[in-house]
């Protein structure tokens, strides 16, 4: 198949909606779909899932079938990388 184009993922100190979605898998707990969109107040969980991947965080999809389940690994990992990636920000 012939790529078309590229995706752009969100920065994680740029966006809200993926800061909210981090700070409500911090507990480490798996989460469906479902209480993600209730508790971080947002649409498209998988997506938020490749886009904190992208930025540097351990969020997988651990159950793909009904209801969809994700998890953030490494939390304290996860902790330190979002207080460096908006301290960058603040510093630029």
């Amino acid at each position: 198949m012939r790529q078309t184009g590229s995706i752009h993922f969100a920065r994680y100190e740029e966006s809200d909606r993926l800061q909210r979605v981090l700070d409500f898998m911090l507990d480490g707990l798996p989460h469906t779909g479902l209480e993600i969109i209730e508790g971080a107040k947002v649409t498209a969980v998988s997506a938020a899932a490749d886009e904190l991947r992208e930025n540097g965080f351990a969020m997988e999809c651990i159950k793909k079938l009904c209801p969809p389940t994700y998890k953030l690994f490494n939390v304290e990992h996860a902790m330190t990388l979002a207080v460096q990636l908006l301290a960058n920000k603040e510093a630029a």
